[in-house]
């Protein structure tokens, strides 16, 4: 399949561009390696289901539902900190996706975008430090929620869009904006969609040039 029919293309960005998706889980465990193992374990496999989440979503999430001890500003912040600086490490770090770079000089004529939940100020400084700015039109990421990222992105261009993605929070952009989706299996950590065949799925990239 190859994607002339579309005007714009988004993309996600753990595993769909970087090969960071096992990485920012490590980041993860490192963050809260000074909490109970059996809680942490358990936010881990939230967190796999859940990667296109925003950070400051998943760290309040941890401390409500996974801790139990209700907001706290002090330890949110703590978290993010260090989260923030395992997550800077890895992208320096991460391996571009195979056939990204093959991918980007296909479809260079076409518009492209970048819609992520890692941290936008840090996607940018990463992507302009790996010289890979260049090649879309914007850069989305968190703290705005990836819906939101996707229909302002939709509602600034006109024409046909698909949105790449290899996780539920991609899927479900894509249906609210009620543009195309393609599933991203090779990197993925959600078990369940990799096992769904209700939507169209590919293995990486080159499977769209």
């Amino acid at each position: 399949m190859k994607l002339e029919k579309y005007d714009t293309i988004i993309l996600d960005c753990d595993g769909v561009i970087f090969n960071s998706n096992l990485l920012k889980i490590e980041a993860f465990k490192a963050a809260l390696s000074e909490y109970d193992e059996k809680i942490v374990h358990g936010f881990i496999e939230y967190f796999k289901k859940s990667f296109g989440s925003s950070r400051y979503k998943l760290v309040k999430v941890f401390l409500e539902e996974f801790l139990g001890c209700g907001f706290n500003e002090v330890l949110y912040r703590s978290i993010l900190e260090r989260y923030s600086q395992g997550c800077i490490s890895l992208y320096q770090e991460a391996d571009l996706t195979e056939y990204f770079i093959e991918f980007i000089e296909f479809y260079k004529d076409k518009s492209l975008y970048v819609a992520s939940g890692s941290d936008e100020e840090e996607l940018i400084e990463v992507f302009e430090n790996r010289d890979l700015k260049k090649n879309f039109v914007k850069i989305f990421g968190s703290p705005k929620a990836k819906n939101d990222i996707v229909v302002d992105i939709v509602n600034s261009q006109s024409g046909s869009f698909v949105m790449i993605g290899d996780a539920l929070t991609d899927k479900l952009a894509a249906e609210n904006s009620k543009i195309d989706f393609i599933f991203m299996k090779d990197y993925s950590t959600n078990i369940d969609m990799k096992k769904d065949n209700s939507f169209f799925s590919i293995n990486n990239l080159g499977d769209l040039i």
